[in-house]
């Protein structure tokens, strides 16, 4: 046998598609988190009818919804109204300045020059609010921003200039304690929080049975691995990622043994 090819005889992996047990796939619809998502919904909603929205700081460990959650409603909102909702990876964006332009850009300006002053990026968006409707910004790793203070302060003294209003959400990995906002910016921001909290092991398997349909071949995936899995991620941490990674690797290792199902035996803590 070549050193690449499968052990299946018939070439038939077990495996169909890994990219639905990938972090970087979006589900249609989040599993689990009914009442998340209509938070984050109330605390946007108000951008698409001319009001002053809800400044909402989502936060909990990695791994159990906080993103996918708010992409998910900012996709609805795109799509449901004629509001803009721009979603921003702080980890990307981890300057004032590159922060605003990707903002600006998002908003479909053209790129500004680097080095713009902060100055004329506020005044690029202030010009963006006067001509439409309002938008909601998602911020997520919050917590790698550098000038978490000054950008805050930025964008709600765009509000208090515009009849149409910008929205923030902020996704954040750590307690809303340890993100350290000066006062003058907590006062402005005006924020409430929204806690994420770790996946159960109903929740989990839910989660793993769906991505099971999608990535595996029919009948390839036993439920009590499934329950195995989700059991052994929930007692650990309830971070979906972790699951869907062992489910990955558990499959991986069934097509290489050449095996017509995963077992127990395959998945690897």
């Amino acid at each position: 046998m070549a050193t690449f090819e499968s052990k299946q005889e018939d070439g038939r992996s077990i495996l169909r598609s890994e990219t639905y047990l990938g972090t970087g796939f979006q589900p249609e619809k989040p599993v689990g988190r009914r009442r998340e998502i209509n938070r984050i919904v109330e605390a946007v909603k108000p951008v698409t009818r001319r009001r002053s929205p809800e400044n909402l700081l989502v936060y909990g460990p990695a791994g159990i919804g906080k993103t996918t959650c708010v992409r998910h409603v900012f996709d609805r909102m795109e799509d449901e109204t004629t509001s803009k909702a721009v979603y921003i990876n702080c980890w990307q964006y981890n300057t004032r300045p590159s922060l605003l332009t990707e903002l600006l850009i998002q908003l479909g300006y053209p790129a500004p020059r680097k080095g713009k002053p902060v100055d004329e990026l506020l005044s690029k968006i202030q010009e963006w609010l006067s001509k439409n409707r309002g938008v909601a910004v998602a911020l997520d790793e919050f917590d790698q921003l550098q000038e978490r203070t000054e950008v805050i302060y930025d964008l709600q003294m765009l509000n208090e200039d515009s009849e149409n209003q910008l929205g923030i959400v902020m996704v954040s990995n750590q307690q809303p304690s340890t993100l350290k906002l000066d006062p003058r910016s907590r006062s402005r921001l005006n924020c409430q929080t929204l806690q994420f909290k770790p996946y159960s092991t109903q929740e989990l398997i839910e989660i793993l049975e769906k991505r099971v349909e999608q990535a595996f071949r029919p009948g390839t995936v036993p439920d009590e691995v499934v329950e195995e899995i989700a059991s052994q991620v929930a007692q650990k941490s309830g971070d979906c990622r972790q699951a869907l990674n062992q489910l990955l690797r558990a499959g991986r290792k069934a097509d290489q043994a050449g095996q017509r199902q995963v077992v127990i035996d395959d998945i690897e803590e």
